[in-house]
């Protein structure tokens, strides 16, 4: 279970003229994987610190978007060994325990780095919604009924 997510390093670098095409591609990577210590009262949970940094190139050459952190992950013993012993052997991770830091991670990283772009002046690197907005009077599309 995530129980915390730090971060060390927030950067973004605008390098190059924005113009014309302009692919964004993220990236996460992890960079180390350690056990934290926690309070003797909690000796049947064990505490996991993976680091990682979260990356987003604007190419070509545009500007990159940094992230440095640490997410906190709370298991029992079998698991934090488990965990401990592929990054130990391998420097990697279960793919289900992968997909869900990934995937927080995402979704944490995602909304500060378009928050930084705004800022810098670059374009949204996630497609964001778009809203279709009816004219008055104009009536809903009427679902055709289906045959039995």
């Amino acid at each position: 279970m995530i129980v915390n997510f730090t971060l060390d390093k927030i950067s973004i670098e605008k390098t190059g003229i924005s113009k014309g095409t302009i692919e964004a591609k993220n990236s996460i990577k992890f960079l180390d994987v350690a056990e934290s210590t926690l309070p003797e009262t909690m000796k049947d949970q064990h505490l996991i610190k993976f680091k990682f940094q979260y990356k987003i190139s604007y190419l070509p050459n545009i500007a990159t978007t940094e992230i440095i952190g640490h997410i906190h992950f709370m298991s029992d013993k079998q698991t934090k060994d488990k965990i401990l012993k592929a990054w130990d052997k391998e420097s990697k991770i279960d793919q289900s325990l992968s997909r869900d830091l990934v995937n927080y991670l995402f979704q944490r990283c995602s909304v500060m780095a378009l928050s930084l772009s705004q800022q810098v002046g670059l374009p949204p690197h996630i497609a964001l919604p778009k809203i279709a907005i009816k004219s008055r009077g104009e009536e809903p599309k009427k679902e055709k009924p289906r045959a039995s």
